[in-house]
């Protein structure tokens, strides 16, 4: 299950390995739902100290959202991007 960072401490993180994902999800220019995402693993990272941890909170100011999967040991840093794209039904709705 995912939660966001900032409901995570570091206690739940100590001493594992988790695998960065960076998200992007293309947004509709109308409505602001997903069109399309694309995940892409940056590199691995283990949290050993209390510092491993604040770099994870400062880095994640960046994204437009951060959620860690701790069963799973995968941390999403999700960004959004507007490429000009609307959904088929929000033309319609125009």
């Amino acid at each position: 299950m995912k939660k966001s960072l900032f409901d995570i401490k570091f206690e739940e993180l100590r001493e594992k390995t988790f695998e960065i994902i960076l998200v992007v999800e293309m947004l509709c220019e109308v409505c602001e739902k997903p069109l399309d995402s694309r995940k892409k693993v940056l590199r691995k990272v283990q949290f050993l100290t209390v510092v491993d941890y604040q770099n994870l909170i400062t880095r994640a100011k960046v994204y437009d959202r951060v959620e860690v999967d701790v069963e799973n040991g995968k941390v999403y840093l999700y960004s959004h991007d507007f490429p000009g794209d609307v959904h088929k039904e929000c033309i319609e709705k125009l």
